[in-house]
């Protein structure tokens, strides 16, 4: 498999939502390694998918962030920007484990077709683009490239929409054509609403499920929704888990969902699949698998 998307610095922010303004505020504050686009790669690959993963990253942590990547099992190809540092995020977590994003797009949103070689297409299956890529113009350029390259070649195309600010901002109608080559598409319940201008979400998971051919539609501790082109939508429950912070609990579903349905899965046991990785995912702290903490973070 091959993903096309954002790696990301992510700091972390646990703080109490009670504290007042205009003082100290308690908080424990970590630097983490983070992106959609690569957490879900970190994700199939740690659950036994070969994967691969292109990105643009700042030289000031493209080694840190490679060293993750390879450490998750995933095969990072990670373009230099020598001008722009790493994209960043602050990832504000309150104690419920919800999270308000602040960030900075940096080398991540230069990424476009300069940074293409069809060699990364060899060997792959399956094609997974993280939203976040379409919604600067080198990226949808680059992303419309590599859809219309993996299509040439009968290689299946996910999309992540990724955030439902970027994607009012880019436009629903903007959206829905620059992914039209998409085989399955992948949106939290706020995206999949959004995308059909409808306001339930079994609604919105048969539309898109007949505009995709799948849908599944990613509804956090209610499960999962998977539509295909005819019938209704078929909910999967959710695993119960402890929720400690909820950053990436929806790339690691992509990435259990992707990755049990290359190893042929069933549909239904693929979204199976999503709900236990996510199910992990917000039960720790962090976008990622459980496998960092050997790969310090670079001083800023």
């Amino acid at each position: 498999m091959l993903v096309v998307g954002d790696v990301v610095t992510d700091v972390l922010v646990l703080h109490d939502a009670r504290a007042g303004v205009e003082t100290d505020v308690p908080a424990d504050i970590e630097v983490r390694p983070g992106g959609s686009g690569a957490n879900t790669a970190a994700w199939a690959a740690s659950l036994g998918a070969d994967v691969r993963m292109l990105a643009r990253v700042g030289v000031d942590s493209a080694a840190w962030h490679h060293a993750h990547l390879a450490d998750a099992g995933v095969r990072p190809v990670l373009r230099p920007d020598a001008e722009r540092p790493t994209a960043t995020i602050v990832v504000m977590v309150d104690p419920t484990g919800e999270r308000t994003m602040l960030t900075d797009r940096g080398a991540g949103g230069f990424l476009g077709p300069d940074d293409w070689d069809d060699d990364l297409l060899d060997g792959v299956a399956h094609v997974h683009v993280s939203g976040y890529t379409l919604f600067t113009r080198s990226g949808a350029e680059l992303a419309r490239l590599v859809m219309a390259r993996a299509h040439g070649r009968g290689i299946t195309i996910s999309v992540d929409p990724a955030s439902t600010g970027f994607l009012a901002e880019f436009g629903v109608h903007r959206f829905v054509a620059a992914t039209a080559e998409a085989d399955v598409l992948l949106p939290n319940r706020d995206e999949a609403l959004l995308l059909a201008g409808v306001a339930d979400e079994v609604a919105a998971a048969a539309y898109l499920g007949g505009r995709y051919g799948l849908a599944v539609v990613k509804l956090g501790a209610d499960g999962a929704l998977v539509a295909g082109g005819a019938g209704d939508p078929d909910p999967v429950p959710a695993v119960p888990a402890p929720v400690l912070d909820s950053t990436g609990a929806g790339d690691a579903f992509a990435g259990g969902f992707l990755a049990a349905r290359l190893r042929g899965a069933a549909d239904r046991d693929a979204v199976a699949a999503g709900c236990r990785a996510g199910a992990r995912a917000v039960s720790r702290i962090g976008g990622r698998p459980a496998l960092d903490g050997d790969v310090r973070a670079p001083r800023h």
